[in-house]
């Protein structure tokens, strides 16, 4: 009896045992017994001695799919529902074949391929090259790391037909990802997703064909992307400067990640000599060694304190930090001005709206604000943008579900030259077009401008902030977020939408909830008020966003497209009525945070039945 054999009696009597989901143990058999995965048998049939009962359940009970930035999860040698060199490979090979269907064999194809600082990701990055050369695509490969907005740039600078970034953003060491992008330079979006995806699952039953990375070198079917995409981008990121001021002290950190080719490098070519970067998190590194817990994601406060300890120790003015393939920013500042004294974190929603006020007014000076200007940001990021907005006279495109390639969309839709402005809150911006994705290295910049301009008034970040509160309310935001692994996780996080979805919180803090907004059933229902239920035609999304009797105040519920997690949105907005009034409108709206966060933690320990 073969080792395969016998390793299939393991499988069965695991299951029997309860100890493999039947659909795990259906998608093993067929890694032990068809050709295609003949390469992995051996290291399966190790995992199956050793009796990883867990870790091959989690690998194998699933598909991984695309979801709002793509492919992206643990990385495990073998398995169905991780990153590795099958799953990557056939990710490649569905993306090449939804191509060539759709353009016919015979056409020109390409493609450009990125990578970050990530375990493996050189390794995924030669492969998806050799996948789609095998595929009859040219192919533009950068050999070393560089950002995700760098990829999204040279998809249309190279005139590509797809662009694949090998990155999990901000994850842990432990995941990794395949970011896949269209010819506009944005992440893939309905129907291409889907079409992707079906041919995703019609590769995995194939033998998936590779050229050997030297051989298309040699033959020319795969280039190596050089430095003048990266100069071209460069250029394109100082062009979208709106303010002279430059005298400013900054530190910054890459995480570990590609940041210093991209961020670092647009400070120094915009004119920013005082640029400090963090010695401890320079060195690139997929185990991102230097940062609390490992995980470098800008939005977590504490990523920042080894930045800001040595923005005090120098006198600098200003933090900025990158997650690892820079598209994402983080800010830290000095409360009152002094590097020496105490210094705060901004939140992505924050970081946001300095932004837009900020290039809305520099913009109005030079006389560049047109009536035909937007904004563009999404469902669950703060309603003061739209306020801001109003304030300067254009308009607001703020009806977007979560991930940056909905904002994307919106650009090429609404027309690409009236666009000013667009975030999301967790940590996305972008100004210009040279790009169809967020862009930590144009947000840096941007905010560099605004510390600096600021510094010039005789004023700080946070007064600035304040200005804008006090013309608009103050407007506050919190984030609750459930990691929630592996299949129990899964069960988990759709046990809460049903129960958020079916019987939701009447009240919180409270407030009676009034009606919720059904992105999924594309239906408005009152909740306590009386009414009858409306349509909702669009966006389509598994999203709840619930209304309370008090304006401005409400909650969000979604799951993670890209992360086992589900996530709840708390928004509150207190008239500030003059400055007097300020200190006493940010006490009233945290008390009312305070009070949704804990009426809604309750909610969820009673629909997981863990009350008590």
């Amino acid at each position: 009896m073969s080792a395969a054999d016998d390793a299939t009696k393991l499988v069965s009597r695991a299951e029997t045992a309860g100890e493999l989901s039947s659909a795990a143990a259906a998608n093993i058999r067929r890694w032990l017994g068809e050709p295609p995965f003949a390469r992995y048998r051996e290291r399966l049939i190790r995992d199956l001695e050793a009796g990883r009962w867990r870790e091959l359940d989690d690998a194998f009970y699933t598909i991984l799919e695309f979801g709002t930035g793509g492919r992206r999860g643990k990385m495990y040698p073998v398995g169905t529902n991780v990153l590795n060199e099958r799953t990557i490979g056939e990710s490649a090979r569905g993306l090449a074949d939804y191509i060539t269907a759709r353009k016919g064999e015979s056409a020109p194809r390409s493609c450009v391929i990125a990578r970050d600082t990530r375990h493996n990701s050189p390794e995924f990055a030669a492969l998806c090259a050799g996948v789609l050369a095998a595929a009859g695509f040219k192919v533009y490969l950068f050999p070393e790391p560089r950002s995700t907005p760098l990829l999204s740039f040279a998809v249309r600078h190279l005139h590509c037909d797809a662009g694949i970034m090998i990155t999990a953003s901000h994850n842990p060491p432990s995941d990794n990802g395949f970011k896949c992008y269209g010819a506009s330079g944005g992440q893939v979006i309905p129907p291409d997703d889907q079409g992707i995806i079906a041919c995703v699952m019609a590769a995995s039953d194939r033998e998936i064909p590779q050229k050997p990375l030297q051989e298309g070198l040699d033959d020319g079917s795969i280039v190596l992307a050089g430095s003048e995409v990266d100069s071209a981008y460069i250029a394109a990121v100082v062009g979208e400067s709106v303010s002279e001021a430059r005298d400013l002290s900054i530190v910054y950190t890459p995480m570990h990640g590609v940041g210093e080719t991209s961020v670092a490098a647009a400070l120094l070519a915009a004119g920013f000599s005082r640029v400090n970067i963090l010695a401890s998190q320079r060195t690139p590194s997929g185990d991102f060694p230097n940062v609390p817990g490992h995980v470098s994601n800008p939005e977590i406060p504490k990523t920042l304190d080894a930045a800001v300890a040595e923005a005090k120790a120098t006198w600098a003015e200003l933090v900025l930090a990158s997650d690892p393939d820079a598209d994402r920013i983080g800010v830290a500042v000095p409360i009152t001005g002094d590097p020496s004294g105490e210094w705060t974190t901004l939140t992505g929603n924050q970081i946001g709206v300095l932004l837009a006020a900020f290039v809305m007014k520099e913009s109005e000076a030079r006389g560049l604000l047109r009536s035909d200007h937007y904004l563009v940001t999404t469902l669950v990021s703060t309603e003061m943008a739209r306020a801001l907005a109003q304030r300067e006279g254009i308009r607001v495109e703020d009806d977007l579900l979560v991930g940056f390639k909905w904002i994307a969309e919106r650009i090429d839709q609404a027309g690409p030259a009236g666009f000013l402005f667009g975030f999301e809150e967790s940590h996305g911006y972008l100004k210009g077009t040279h790009v169809r994705d967020k862009d930590a290295a144009v947000a840096a910049l941007l905010f560099a401008e605004l510390a600096a301009t600021v510094k010039d008034r005789k004023q700080t970040v946070l007064e600035y902030l304040d200005d804008l509160y006090i013309d608009v309310g103050h407007h506050d935001e919190r984030l609750i977020n459930k990691t929630l692994e592996g299949r129990e996780g899964v069960a988990q996080i759709q046990t809460l939408m049903t129960a958020f979805r079916s019987r939701p919180p009447t009240t919180v803090a409270g407030l009676a909830v009034s009606e919720v907004f059904d992105y999924g059933a594309h239906e408005v229902r009152p909740v306590t008020a009386a009414g009858d239920v409306r349509p909702l035609p669009s966006p389509s999304g598994d999203l709840l966003i619930f209304q309370t009797a008090a304006p401005g105040t409400r909650f969000a519920v979604r799951p993670s497209g890209t992360e086992p997690k589900i996530k709840f949105y708390l928004f509150v907005r207190t008239e500030a009525r003059s400055p007097a009034h300020l200190a006493e409108a940010k006490a009233e709206t945290a008390r009312r945070l305070d009070a949704m966060a804990r009426d809604i933690e309750q909610f969820i320990a009673t629909a997981l039945g863990k009350a008590g």
